[in-house]
């Protein structure tokens, strides 16, 4: 059986841990540009792959810090799971609720919770019973929360069985034949020219298509 294909973005707090938990779990290092590594924090839309159980999950890796919540959007635009990642020592932060807000928005109904730096607090148990309470309400009321650490490995396991569940909950991806692509990045490489990468839906497109750009401009 060919596996399902899913596109998964995280959301959350700046330095809560999202980058790392996406290394963690699929060993690519979704942070490429050089600022980003001389500052410690997601500035444009990273990207992973996973391989799951009857799952192929792409993933977009976003910023959490507030002065690049349009970057944000930009990757939860066209997504099947969320991935909502919390800091056991910080807990709810004001970005962890903007970013629900956007998923909310987005109609993201399907994720996860990961319950990141479990390492640093002795009993995980009040964090969980505050994010299932910050969750009432929203899309992702019934999403699992699973503390994880990247330091010593904890819970990556669990997490990935937890996705798995998740996504076996999505239903079919359906194909009206008509092709739509989600534009999340632009850029140049040097003898070849402009690139644009996204999400495609509903059809296929092939070299010499005419498209149209929605918003133009």
């Amino acid at each position: 059986m060919e596996p399902r294909h899913a596109i998964l973005a995280t959301a959350g707090h700046i330095d809560h841990g999202k980058s790392a938990l996406v290394k963690a779990l699929t060993g690519s290092e979704p942070d490429r540009l050089p600022e980003e590594k001389l500052r410690g924090i997601t500035i444009d839309l990273g990207f992973a792959h996973l391989e799951l159980l009857g799952h192929s999950l792409g993933i977009v890796d976003v910023p959490g810090h507030q002065d690049f919540v349009k970057n944000m959007v930009a990757g939860v635009g066209a997504v099947d799971l969320a991935l909502l990642v919390v800091a056991a020592d910080d807990g709810w932060m004001p970005q962890t609720e903007e970013h629900l807000q956007i998923l909310s928005y987005l109609g993201a109904t399907r994720g996860v919770v990961a319950l990141t730096k479990s390492d640093l607090v002795e009993d995980t148990t009040a964090r969980e019973n505050e994010i299932r309470a910050q969750l009432q309400n929203s899309p992702l009321s019934e999403a699992a929360v699973i503390p994880v650490s990247t330091h010593n490995g904890t819970g990556l396991e669990e997490l990935k069985t937890a996705l798995s569940a998740a996504a076996e909950t999505m239903p079919p991806h359906t194909d009206d034949g008509q092709p739509r692509l989600a534009v999340d990045r632009v850029f140049t490489l040097q003898g070849i020219g402009t690139v644009v990468t996204g999400t495609l839906t509903g059809g296929t497109m092939s070299k010499g298509d005419t498209v149209t750009a929605h918003p133009p401009g």
